[in-house]
């Protein structure tokens, strides 16, 4: 009777609640299996021996992308073809590496544990700070530092959620779903380590940042309504707000949430001496840590309910 139920539930669902349940429950698997973290050796290998030109990004962009998909969905065939619990493995194994995609878990538990430690441990707090956030922690104030946990939830939220959802919903019908989900994370990834504007970086990693804000365009305005609908109350300000600071960024894609979380939570967002979002809202305090923290958390479960629907239809 069980088997029968779950032959009703599209693969692609089953994927998608085994997914998000592994990333819920395990949280980050290890690192010498973590898929992201295998790309990211990828691509260290490549940097050391790429020329840092433009026409070289390009090619170690394309060849990490395409081995990320390709070993994919290579893996996923080969689960195919064995039988576990009544269930093909390849959906045990497309579930593992959708979740290698999305970091729910991850993403509220740092934020979390660094806002605590703004608030009682600052020196403390400003160590951990590099791992959310790139901008330099010294010299941060109390109030920066807040700013800078609720800019990076609301980033990240794109980063880790929507985007990864967004190309495993729009390629499910032509059963690429994870692999394009893949593909997208190693785009982010390529980002995160290449796609830096200096001397050495500029060229080789150009193609990589390119590629990035073009993977999140979409999502990233995505993400406004949603935002928008996890606090109802403030649904117009948030809308208000994003509309008119989102292009207040270097990026052409990290404005649009920043600036819906600031909308939503009545607060002004900074990195001093690049960008201001929410201009005329309250400077922000640790009391708007768990109010940003319930904003995401609920945008996310808007954002997983959604796709489960979309794919259920």
């Amino acid at each position: 009777m069980i088997a029968m139920m779950i032959a009703m539930i599209p693969e692609p669902l089953i994927v998608l609640l085994l997914a998000i349940a592994i990333d819920l429950i395990l949280g980050e698997p290890p690192a010498r299996v973590h898929p992201v973290v295998l790309i990211g050796r990828l691509i260290g290998t490549l940097k050391k021996r790429a020329r840092p030109t433009r026409a070289w990004g390009t090619g170690v962009a394309l060849l990490v992308i395409l081995s990320t998909a390709g070993a994919g969905h290579l893996l996923i065939a080969a689960g195919d073809m064995v039988d576990f619990v009544g269930l093909s493995l390849g959906i045990f194994v497309s579930a593992y590496l959708l979740k290698s995609t999305i970091a729910i878990r991850c993403l509220l538990e740092t934020s979390s544990e660094i806002g605590r430690l703004v608030e009682n441990d600052f020196e403390g707090a400003k160590k951990l700070l590099p791992a959310l956030v790139s901008r330099n922690p010294n010299g941060l104030t109390g109030t920066q530092a807040t700013s800078a946990v609720i800019e990076s939830l609301s980033e990240n939220y794109v980063d880790t959620v929507v985007s990864p959802l967004f190309y495993y919903l729009l390629f499910s019908p032509i059963g690429l779903g994870v692999e394009a989900a893949l593909a997208y994370k190693a785009i982010n990834t390529l980002d995160s380590m290449l796609g830096y504007k200096t001397e050495e970086l500029k060229n080789l990693g150009f193609a990589s940042a390119k590629l990035d804000d073009l993977a999140n365009w979409v999502p990233a305005r995505l993400s406004l309504p949603i935002i928008a609908a996890a606090r109802p109350s403030r649904a117009g300000q948030a809308l208000k707000i994003a509309l008119r600071d989102h292009a207040a960024t270097p990026s052409p894609n990290s404005g649009w949430p920043m600036a819906a979380a600031a909308g939503a939570l009545g607060i002004r967002l900074e990195k001093p001496g690049v960008y201001v979002v929410g201009e005329g809202g309250a400077e922000p305090s640790t009391r708007d840590l768990a109010p940003a923290l319930r904003l995401v958390g609920t945008a996310i479960a808007l954002t997983v309910t959604v796709s489960a629907l979309v794919l259920l239809l």
